[in-house]
């Protein structure tokens, strides 16, 4: 008898303390909670990312490419421009900004 009640009190010990203490335990819900949160924001963020690039990719079939982004796609990728297109670069390493137009 004593023998089972040992046997007995440790098992409930032993789960008892996973239980609260464990890494699924009451003490571990709230990091579990807030880890479930950024999941979930980082699944809506791809599923965004996910359509955008559908978009994209639909808008370059074969059956009904659109020039404009055939062009635009050229341009930023490929580095391809036409004789005609004018290009202006401007150099911000020099632009000094000051506190009160960051402020405003």
């Amino acid at each position: 008898m004593t023998g089972s009640f040992l046997l007995m009190s440790a098992l409930v010990l032993f789960f008892g303390f996973h239980m609260v203490a464990g890494d699924r335990g009451i003490l571990a819900r709230p990091e579990l909670d807030r880890k479930i949160v950024l999941a979930e924001e980082k699944l809506h963020f791809l599923q965004r990312h996910q359509t955008f690039l559908s978009q994209r990719i639909g808008l370059m079939q074969n059956d009904s490419i659109d020039a404009d982004m055939l062009a635009e796609t050229a341009r930023a990728e490929l580095g391809l421009y036409a004789p005609n297109d004018v290009i202006i670069t401007i150099d911000l390493s020099n632009l000094k900004f000051s506190e009160d137009i960051l402020n405003k």
